[in-house]
């Protein structure tokens, strides 16, 4: 390889080296956050509640003060935004829905 050629390949190689990081710096920033399943829909009966609501410490312990009926087994009363859901523990399916009362 003669010099002129060389000279010429290795001016090509940093110029297109020089151009990369322009061009990564010019892509659009991703979404990151999604937004939570309260926010995004209203829930119904029959819906999958969202995973958090299928713990223990999420279950209403005062649901009689509240005027709800007892849940069925393996249910618990939860409170989404402004509803008492009830939720199945073993699956997350709402099974009933009331409003709070305020």
């Amino acid at each position: 390889m003669n010099n002129k050629t060389l000279i010429a390949s290795l001016a090509l190689v940093a110029g297109l080296a020089g151009i990369a990081p322009i061009v990564q710096a010019d892509d659009p920033p991703q979404k990151t956050v999604q937004p939570g399943v309260n926010n995004s829909r209203k829930l119904v009966v029959g819906d999958r509640a969202p995973d958090i609501y299928q713990r223990s410490e999420k279950a209403l312990g005062n649901w009689k003060q509240k005027g709800l009926k007892a849940p069925k087994d393996q249910a618990q009363w939860v409170q989404i935004n402004d509803k008492y859901m009830m939720v199945m523990i073993t699956n997350g399916t709402i099974v009933d829905i009331t409003p709070v009362e305020r």
